[in-house]
């Protein structure tokens, strides 16, 4: 296998963060080759109806921005908060397209693990040998067809919204949540728009307390309002109380969400039921009635709630596969952006930003002088 250069570096992910580093590494004179297991933008997309709780001029990277209207790109007004789908279209895929990306971004090129070319993780505990060999990444396009790209510096930035966590206490699945995952949503559901038809009219029972459950729950007391028939159990592990906002949250769109939210814990629909103080304990669904029974664990008591439909949304978690074979301090390895502080629920880009640039920059100077 032919060496790669020095200054290769590849980076997974071609998210807001994956693609700052990869602009970051270039001005840093590195060589940069990005991998996207789907579409450019493909997270923002999925939650493309959703307004933003950060306005355009928290979510631009210094790197990005600079190459974009150095490119002609008109910057939005930066006060606004755009939508998921305004992100993906007006910013994440003109970067892609940029002269100095365009070669660079391999879409639909899904990284399936990263290792180091003839070292496992437990060997060759020296840092010089194992900076000596290039990472080996095994790539996997649309086809199915795989093949190998080395480069001596890695960037992880594959984010976490592909990895929801489990609904079960402990962080481990409830019991029969591995076997009917794939027909429950874990993620932010267009419950006015485009799936309408799969919520107006039923019942729905809503599993978390963060930003996610709040969006799906006042959607969800929207629709209420629209479709009679139409309403939500809400269950949360805290009591109503810690659903409360924070007086000094500096994102108004968050604390007013968190405002709306909390006031619907507290009764503020009669379409919306709030449990709280509850452990889900296990899943089960009549495919006759096309139903679920949700046993809930409260205190020493046991409660059982039936819905149409179920939405998980208790948080994300890093797909610790793909370095599975690679050291916690491996050389010139960087894990950045939401998969880094994958536990932190109120990461913004903008700190992922600076993180990236202080990163980059160690980073160049450590591979290359």
């Amino acid at each position: 296998m032919p060496v790669p250069a020095r200054n290769t570096l590849a980076v997974i992910g071609a998210g807001p963060i994956g693609l700052e580093a990869a602009l970051a590494a270039l001005d840093h004179g590195f060589d940069v080759q990005v991998f996207e297991q789907g579409e450019i933008g493909s997270h923002p997309l999925a939650w493309g109806h959703v307004r933003m709780l950060t306005p355009w001029r928290t979510n631009l990277g210094a790197h990005a921005r600079a190459h974009l209207e150095a490119a002609g790109w008109q910057t939005p007004d930066v006060e606004t908060c755009p939508t998921g789908l305004e992100f993906a279209e007006q910013y994440l895929q003109p970067l892609a397209r940029l002269p100095e990306l365009k070669e660079r971004v391999h879409a639909y090129a899904q990284v399936v693990q990263a290792g180091r070319r003839g070292c496992v993780a437990g060997e060759e505990a020296d840092p010089a040998a194992r900076r000596a060999q290039p990472f080996r990444l095994l790539v996997r396009d649309q086809g199915g067809r795989e093949r190998f790209e080395h480069a001596f510096s890695l960037v992880d930035a594959s984010g976490v919204y592909a990895h929801p966590d489990w609904a079960g206490t402990g962080g481990i699945p409830a019991r029969s949540e591995l076997y009917l995952r794939p027909q429950m949503a874990y993620h932010v559901e267009d419950v006015r728009g485009l799936a309408r038809e799969r919520y107006a009219g039923r019942r729905t029972l809503v599993i978390g307390a963060g930003i996610c459950a709040g969006l799906n729950v006042t959607d969800l007391a929207c629709l209420a309002e629209e479709v009679p028939g139409t309403s939500a159990v809400w269950v949360t592990r805290g009591d109503a109380a810690a659903l409360r906002p924070r007086a000094d949250d500096p994102l108004p769109a968050r604390r007013a969400l968190r405002e709306r939210a909390a006031a619907l814990a507290a009764g503020a629909s009669p379409a919306v039921t709030h449990v709280g103080g509850a452990e889900v304990e296990d899943f089960e669904f009549n495919s006759a009635t096309h139903r679920y029974r949700v046993a809930l664990a409260i205190g020493d008591g046991r409660r059982v709630e039936e819905a149409d439909r179920v939405i998980v949304n208790v948080g994300f978690g890093p797909d610790e596969s793909l370095s599975r074979a690679l050291r916690t301090d491996e050389p010139q390895f960087l894990v950045l952006g939401h998969k880094a502080n994958a536990r932190d629920p109120d990461f913004l880009l903008e700190s992922g930003h600076r993180r990236v640039e202080e990163a980059i920059a160690r980073l160049a100077k450590e591979a290359l002088g």
